[in-house]
C-alpha cells in the first residue's frame, strides 16, 4: 500500500483563534502490513487519519492512495471510498440493544446491502476466525472493555475493506485488557489487510509496524522502516520522545 500526502494544509477555529495544524503536510510511504503513526497529544496524527478515511477535508492540498487523488469535494466519491474502507476509533461505538453479532451484520446489511442470512454467515465466520464467537449473543453491556474492541474489529473487517484505520485502540482499556487487544491487532497481520494505526504503545509499534511516521506540531519530523526508526533515530525531538521507553 503507498500513500502519498502533497502540500497538505489544514486550520481549525477554536473559540474564535484559528490555529493551522498542517501548514504543508507532504509525504509519501509504502508498506504492506502495518504503518504506525507516533507523536504527542495535538501533534495531527488523528486529524491525519481522518483525512485518510475521507471523514476530515483539508483546505488545500491532495492524498494519494495506491496512486488514487481522494475526491474530497465529491460527497458521493467519498461514500463510496468510505464503503471499501474499516475504522475503528477510541470508542467502539456498538449499538447498545444489538448483541455482538448483530453489530458486525449491521454494515453488511444496511451499507453493503447483503441478504440477511448471508450478512449473518459472514459475521459469524469472522467472528469464530477471530476467535470471538462465544461473545455473539451477549451484548454490548456484558462485554469488557476488550472484548467490545475486538467485536469493533471484527466490525470493520467483515467487509473485507482495502484497509483498516485504527485511532488509539487501546486508549481507553486498562493494562491488561491493552495486552490483550495489542496481541489481538498483532495477529490481523496475517489477514493480509493493510492497517493504519495511530498509538502511543511504542513498543507495539517497534514490535509490529513496517513503516513509522513520527509527527510533531502537524509536520512529519521523521519517517523510516521500523528497525531504522527506533535504533538510529535522526531528530533530537524524536530521541527525546522514545527516551522514555528506550535509551539512545
Amino acid at each position: 500500500m503507498k500513500i502519498t500526502v502533497s502540500h497538505l494544509k489544514k486550520s481549525f477555529t477554536i473559540d474564535h483563534l484559528r490555529i493551522e495544524l498542517f501548514k504543508d503536510l507532504s509525504f509519501s510511504v509504502e508498506f504492506d502490513h502495518v504503518l504506525a503513526l507516533l507523536g504527542c497529544s495535538g501533534s495531527g496524527k488523528t486529524t491525519l487519519l481522518r483525512m485518510l478515511a475521507g471523514l476530515e477535508l483539508p483546505d488545500e492540498g491532495e492524498v494519494i492512495i495506491d496512486e488514487e487523488p481522494l475526491q474530497f469535494h465529491s460527497t458521493e466519491w467519498l461514500q463510496h471510498y468510505q464503503e471499501k474502507l474499516g475504522f475503528v476509533f477510541q470508542q467502539q461505538n456498538l449499538f447498545p440493544h444489538y448483541t455482538a453479532l448483530e453489530n458486525i451484520v449491521m454494515p453488511l446489511t444496511l451499507v453493503h446491502h447483503e441478504e440477511p442470512a448471508t450478512a449473518k454467515e459472514k459475521a459469524a465466520a469472522i467472528m469464530k476466525r477471530l476467535r470471538i464467537f462465544q461473545h455473539a449473543s451477549k451484548k454490548p453491556h456484558q462485554l469488557s472493555g476488550g472484548e467490545a474492541q475486538r467485536v469493533a474489529i471484527a466490525r470493520a473487517l467483515v467487509t473485507e475493506p482495502r484497509f483498516l484505520l485504527l485511532d488509539e485502540p487501546t486508549a481507553s482499556l486498562d493494562v491488561e485488557m491493552k495486552v490483550e487487544i495489542l496481541d489481538f491487532i498483532a495477529e490481523l497481520k496475517t489477514m493480509d489487510t493493510p492497517i493504519v494505526l495511530v498509538t502511543h504503545e511504542i513498543g507495539f509499534a517497534r514490535q509490529c509496524a513496517e513503516q513509522v511516521l513520527f509527527m510533531d506540531q502537524g509536520s512529519i519530523l521523521e519517517q523510516g522502516e521500523t528497525k531504522t526508526f527506533f535504533e538510529q533515530p535522526q531528530q533530537a525531538r524524536l530521541k527525546k520522545f522514545l527516551s522514555s521507553v528506550f535509551a539512545y
